[in-house]
């Protein structure tokens, strides 16, 4: 009886111990950059690039959800926009309502837990499945659920964290045929959705890193804006209405990643 219990017990260490191994290893390949609000997790296997972004501030789970965001991939660690996924796909704003169509009503403002619970309504009802592939100059679009391409992103709400999670898992041949990915970074960047514009946010501030990676980029809220000079009919000079709503809050973020 004691031989037995002794065998079971040192099964349990051998399994323990293994377990244990296992977790390290995770933790160790995982690179885990925090920027802002927002914290990126990345890792890979023997096929894919595993991708988490998860933030706890409500406007930009919401920027995410209403503009979509652009998940850069630079095999060479620099800051390439060749290779990316687009997920969601951002519609076409409607035009501004005209005065008399506005509601004299006032519109009831959500805190941060019910931005949250609405967002998850919609999430639960009406959660986007198209998304954009770009290799170079071949664009594919694909379903989320089921496609071709092996890609697969979800979109879903913590509650216990009260935050909002972006999941992409892609296979590295749609990175580099080779699976070269050594070198790899990674960017993202929240679809510009502009209104007659040519601005551009700017990135304003800079990260903390841990598990290895780089840092860089940041996030606008809408600040001044920068506008160009046109290169169009009639050499069109600065444009001073052309404005990113200041309530818009973008991501412009790139990191390396340890593999």
């Amino acid at each position: 009886m004691k031989k037995k219990l002794l065998i079971l017990a040192c099964l349990f260490i051998i399994k323990s111990i293994s377990a244990n191994s296992r977790y390290t290893k995770v933790v160790t390949d995982t690179t885990i950059v925090t920027n802002n609000t927002e914290t990126y997790k990345a890792y890979d296997d023997k096929e894919y690039i595993h991708l988490t972004i998860e933030t706890i501030d409500p406007k930009v789970a919401t920027s995410i959800l209403h503009q979509g965001i652009n998940v850069y991939f630079d095999v060479k660690g620099k800051k390439k926009k060749n290779v990316f996924v687009n997920y969601p796909i951002a519609k076409n704003q409607r035009p501004p309502r005209r005065n008399e169509d506005r509601s004299n009503e006032p519109r009831r403002q959500l805190d941060n837990d019910g931005i949250i619970n609405q967002i998850e309504h919609r999430l639960r009802n009406n959660i986007p499945q198209k998304a954009l592939y770009t290799y170079y100059e071949k664009i594919k679009e694909f379903n989320t659920l089921l496609n071709n391409e092996n890609i697969s992103i979800n979109l879903q709400v913590n509650q216990e964290r009260n935050s909002f999670r972006y999941d992409l898992k892609i296979p590295k041949n749609k990175i580099h045929p080779d699976m070269d990915i050594n070198k790899l970074s990674i960017g993202v960047k929240t679809v510009e959705i502009l209104r007659n514009n040519t601005e551009r946010t700017k990135p304003t501030q800079q990260a903390s890193v841990r598990g290895g990676g780089g840092r860089g980029g940041g996030r606008s809220t809408g600040g001044a804006p920068q506008g160009r000079s046109g290169n169009g009919p009639g050499g069109q000079g600065r444009s001073k209405g052309n404005k990113i709503a200041p309530s818009v809050i973008a991501i412009d973020f790139w990191f390396k990643v340890k593999l």
